[in-house]
């Protein structure tokens, strides 16, 4: 029961944390992306040591993380933890993310400021012209990195859902470099809120792939590459206990 209550009151903290610093901190945000994005990585910088003295719950994060040239990055998508890996560790992150949360406020706000796009999850035709869009603003940028979860929502450690194709389409429009990233971040913070005693919640930049336009490229390999080494990672966490 007492680990119970810490969960809850863990992520009320966390979360309370994301309106309070969204609101008092919006006038500079609003200022520049580069203000915004410093917000953001401060708020991240909260929840890590938050998550440090609470759970004793380490960051880690491996590869090559992108410089900050345009790039597209596909990502494993386990917790809200992961998200804020990302945002903390890319140099100017921006999402593809469900169009849920473009109603959620202050969260939406500095989504918009950074250049996140929404797309309806369960709606072809308006993702289809979402991605459309996308393409049309991303392709006059010539810095970011544009974040894509390919299974389209959350899953749990070691579960397998089908990858979209909306990464494929981006790739080949945008003719830049595509980072393919695992993560076993829902071991150390699930989906349903619980959070891991001593967990290392770890994200690993496995690939980089360069557009040509004579590579074959396949949600298959992307698939592979992903799926099997969120799979080491976790394994390799549920062995320590």
């Amino acid at each position: 029961m007492k680990g119970k209550f810490k969960n809850i009151g863990t992520g009320l903290i966390i979360y309370t944390l994301l309106v309070v610093m969204g609101v008092v901190l919006l006038p500079y945000a609003s200022i520049s992306k580069e203000n915004c994005l410093k917000v953001i990585k401060l708020y991240c910088d909260v929840v890590f040591w938050i998550l440090k003295k609470a759970f004793n719950i380490q960051i880690l994060v491996q590869g090559v993380v992108p410089d900050n040239s345009a790039s597209l990055v596909c990502s494993k998508h386990q917790s809200f933890l992961d998200v804020l890996i990302l945002l903390k560790v890319l140099p100017e992150p921006k999402f593809i993310m469900k169009s849920e949360l473009s109603w959620v406020p202050i969260l939406s706000t500095y989504a918009r400021k950074i250049g996140c796009v929404t797309v309806k999850r369960n709606d072809r035709t308006r993702s289809w012209h979402a991605l459309k869009e996308a393409i049309r603003k991303e392709a006059q940028n010539q810095s970011g990195q544009l974040v894509i979860y390919p299974e389209g929502t959350r899953t749990i450690p070691g579960q397998e859902v089908e990858y979209k194709k909306g990464v494929l389409v981006l790739f080949s429009y945008l003719n830049r470099p595509l980072y393919l990233v695992s993560t076993n971040a829902g071991f150390a913070w699930s989906k349903t809120g619980k959070f891991k005693d001593n967990a290392n919640a770890s994200i690993n930049f496995i690939e980089k792939i360069n557009y040509s336009k004579k590579g074959r490229y396949n949600l298959h390999h992307i698939k592979k590459k992903i799926e099997t080494d969120s799979l080491r990672l976790f394994n390799k966490e549920s062995a320590r206990g």
